[in-house]
């Protein structure tokens, strides 16, 4: 348990580990002896892992678990990788075959078009070498080719939508994944219009989406709807602590790979508007439903009272956000049961702003939520925010997911670390 090796290896005064204390965890020093971690890059993995802000060179348990997150990184294979060892004496074999593949390697194939495919599997098998589509990439998008010889989609239609499609940074006709998936997603839309004007419609959507629209929106809604009853399936037992705090590590994998498949859905504003959030679409009151962040769960809370008040429980977390032309206020308010005793509310107030930037790890435009703590209020007691460390884990978070009641933010540097608010 990674949780349990930080406890092992960390300063007790500060709370944190250094590079020093991680070169003499035991299972850094198996991989330099098994000669499976080399120096550089063990310094490599240091240098990218975020550091705890004030800190003398030394991560947090955030740090320590995206440190290990890039460490797994190392050892993990292509499929294609794997598959080399077992080709052996067969590839030898076929040598005449492989002349006639490397002759046909220079045509770019098309993406079939009668097989079911999201948005994201067309990009990963058009995209270039950069991960970038452009006009000679979707020449390969069968659907897309079919559409255009048969005149359902004219190249002027198709030169417009592309024109008016966000373009990757850096690039002025070229697509990122996120980019494509809006060019995909205004394509289907157009035969969406033609739906109730034209009887042979139907017909037409087939070609451009395998499902149709329709199918299309009902497994965006059935997909949330998965994700919110599993999270209520988990909430069941009130002997847990809410939000998700006593989950297991096979319980969050399940539930980031249903927010990973619900995040590359139409409904995802973050999508449809190429990563463009405004403080208007998130204003409000929002209660934090789920968490997989290994602080909030090591703390027992987002302020750690729940855990360190006698008899006290964590009892879960509003977030209210309120903007205007001027200002920008955040406010939590933590609830702690007390068995036996008078409950309260930790309330911190603070600022909050977004800013429009690229995903470190997929390179995706984004939008991050930066959030500034001013003071924590609890009973009689009000103290500066910026001595409470546990605060932490919300204070830089990426915004994945989007529509009118549900919000999904990832970690700006581990990934695996998502808050969903409702």
């Amino acid at each position: 348990d990674l949780e349990v090796a930080f406890k092992g290896i960390f300063d007790s005064t500060s709370g944190l580990v250094s590079k020093e204390a991680m070169k003499k965890w035991d299972e850094i020093i198996s991989l330099f002896a098994d000669g499976m971690l080399g120096e550089d890059e063990f310094e490599r993995i240091w240098e990218q892992t975020a550091k705890k802000p004030g800190s003398n060179d030394e991560i947090d348990i955030e740090g320590f678990l995206s440190f290990n997150v890039a460490l797994d990184d190392l050892f993990v294979f292509d499929d294609d990788e794997l598959e080399e060892d077992g080709k052996g004496e067969v590839e030898k074999e076929s040598s005449d075959e492989a002349s006639a593949d490397d002759a046909a390697a220079n045509v770019s194939p098309v993406v079939a078009t009668d097989v079911e495919m999201s948005p994201k599997e067309i990009f990963d098998s058009i995209c270039d070498d950069d991960f970038l589509v452009g006009m000679d990439e979707l020449q390969r998008w069968g659907e897309l080719q079919e559409m255009l010889d048969d005149e359902e989609l004219l190249p002027i239609e198709l030169q417009n939508m592309i024109a008016e499609t966000p373009k990757a940074p850096g690039t002025n006709d070229k697509l990122n994944e996120s980019g494509f998936t809006v060019l995909y997603y205004a394509i289907n839309d157009l035969f969406e219009e033609d739906d109730g004007n034209d009887s042979d419609a139907s017909d037409t959507v087939a070609v451009a989406t395998p499902d149709t629209t329709s199918t299309q929106i009902q497994d965006d809604d059935s997909l949330k709807e998965e994700l919110l009853d599993y999270i209520a399936t988990l909430s069941r037992d009130p002997d847990l602590l809410p939000c998700g705090l006593d989950s297991t590590e096979r319980e969050q994998e399940r539930l980031l790979d249903i927010v990973a498949d619900l995040e590359e859905q139409r409904s995802n504003m973050v999508i449809k508007r190429g990563g463009d959030i405004q403080p208007e679409d998130l204003t409000g009151d929002w209660d934090l439903i789920f968490t997989t962040s290994s602080t909030m769960k090591f703390n027992q809370g987002l302020s750690g009272l729940g855990g360190s008040f006698p008899n006290g429980k964590f009892g879960g977390v509003v977030q209210k956000l309120q903007a205007s032309k001027w200002t920008s206020d955040i406010e939590y308010k933590e609830r702690i049961e007390v068995l036996a005793g008078a409950s309260f509310d930790v309330t911190v107030t603070g600022d909050w702003k977004l800013k429009g930037t690229v995903n470190l790890f997929t390179g995706e435009p984004t939008t991050v939520m930066a959030i500034e703590p001013d003071k924590v209020k609890y009973g009689p007691t009000s103290t500066r925010a910026d001595h409470w460390k546990t605060l932490g884990p919300l204070n830089l978070l990426d915004i994945t997911y989007l529509d009118d009641d549900l919000r999904v933010m990832r970690g700006n540097t581990a990934v695996n670390t998502i808050f969903i608010f409702r």
